[in-house]
C-alpha cells in the first residue's frame, strides 16, 4: 500500500482532508493530497492517474454505493479505517434572531430536524457551508465548531454535535481482496 496521490473531497479544511492526512501519517506514506469538489471527479482522477493513487471517501456519504457501482471492475475497495470527523456544530449568523434557512451537506441531515427549517440548501462540504453562511446565503449552517471560534463577531453555535467516529473507504485501481476476508483483529491492537 504505497500511493503517490490521495484524492479526496475538498476544499481545504474538510473532514476528508483531515482523515486523509491521518491515514497517510498512520502508515508513514509521503503522498500528495489532491482535493476535489466532487467525489466522482476524484474517482475519475484515480483512474486517469499514471502512478499509484487512491480515493478516500467517508462511508456516511450518500454516494458510496454509486462509486462502487459506477466504477465496478475499475476502482476497488482497497482499505477501510476508523477515524472521527472534526468537531461539528449547527451555527447561525449573529445578525439573525430566528434562523429560517439552513446550509448543510446532505449526509449531515440526520443531525437536524428538517421540519424546523423553511429552506434547506445542500452543499458539498462543511467548508462550503461556512463560506456561504459568512456571505449571507442562508441564516444558519451545519459546519465546524472552529468556524464559530474563527468568526466570533459573525457566527455563534446553536448546537454542538462534536466529533463523530466514522469509517472511511480507500479505493484504488488494484484490487486487494483475493477471496478471503480482510479484517483488523483484536490481536492487531495489542
Amino acid at each position: 500500500m504505497d500511493f503517490d496521490r490521495i484524492y479526496t473531497l475538498g476544499p481545504e479544511g474538510s473532514c476528508h482532508q483531515n482523515a486523509a492526512r491521518a491515514y497517510l501519517d498512520h502508515f508513514g506514506i509521503q503522498a500528495e493530497i489532491c482535493l476535489v469538489p466532487d467525489i466522482f471527479e476524484g474517482a475519475e482522477a484515480v483512474l486517469k492517474d499514471k502512478g499509484p493513487s487512491a480515493l478516500i471517501q467517508c462511508s456516511a456519504h450518500l454516494t458510496v454505493h454509486l462509486v462502487t457501482e459506477k466504477f465496478l471492475g475499475r476502482l476497488h475497495v482497497n482499505d477501510t479505517f476508523i477515524y472521527p470527523t472534526q468537531p461539528m456544530a449547527l451555527l447561525k449568523r449573529r445578525d439573525v434572531a430566528q434562523p429560517r434557512s439552513l446550509g448543510i451537506p446532505e449526509p449531515a441531515m440526520g443531525y437536524i430536524t428538517p421540519e424546523d427549517w423553511e429552506e434547506i440548501v445542500f452543499e458539498s462540504t462543511k467548508p462550503v457551508v461556512t463560506t456561504n453562511l459568512l456571505a449571507g446565503k442562508y441564516d444558519a449552517g451545519f459546519a465546524y465548531v472552529r468556524d464559530a471560534a474563527n468568526h466570533p463577531e459573525t457566527l455563534e453555535i446553536c448546537e454542538t454535535v462534536g466529533e463523530v467516529v466514522t469509517t472511511w473507504i480507500v479505493y484504488a485501481k488494484a484490487p486487494r481482496f483475493a477471496g478471503k476476508l480482510i479484517s483488523t483483529t483484536r490481536e492487531d491492537q495489542k
